[in-house]
């Protein structure tokens, strides 16, 4: 069975270049623009790996992360951003992101990341 992955963001053409890569990849990709509509996609399939933007329309992707992973604390996920700093890394890792990607994304780079994740 293939592993699946739900890409939460909301800037349209980088998540459907990410949902390509991936879908290339072999993977079951799924994708979200809000972290609302991520929950609804949670509800209906479970996922061997979340791709969430940090910077989301309502929620933010740390706050997706800390609400799903209440309920699934294994739940796997990977937390990008174009605003990254020191602190907001250290928020991700200790909200229990696996890893954090900055962006522009690097689908070499993600790819390994989400190899790596996976694998954990």
């Amino acid at each position: 069975m293939k592993e699946r992955l739900l890409i939460v963001e909301d800037e349209d053409t980088l998540c459907e270049s990410l949902q390509r890569v991936f879908i290339r990849e072999g993977y079951e990709v799924d994708i979200a623009e809000s972290a609302e509509s991520a929950f609804t996609c949670l509800e209906k399939k479970t996922y061997d790996l979340i791709i969430t933007d940090m910077i989301l329309p309502g929620i933010s992707g740390i706050e997706l992360l800390k609400k799903y992973r209440e309920k699934n604390p294994s739940q796997k996920v990977i937390i990008m951003t174009a605003y990254a700093s020191l602190e907001t890394a250290v928020e991700a890792i200790k909200a229990g992101a696996c890893d954090f990607v900055f962006k522009p994304i690097v689908h070499d780079d993600i790819k390994l990341v989400v190899r790596k994740a996976l694998k954990k």
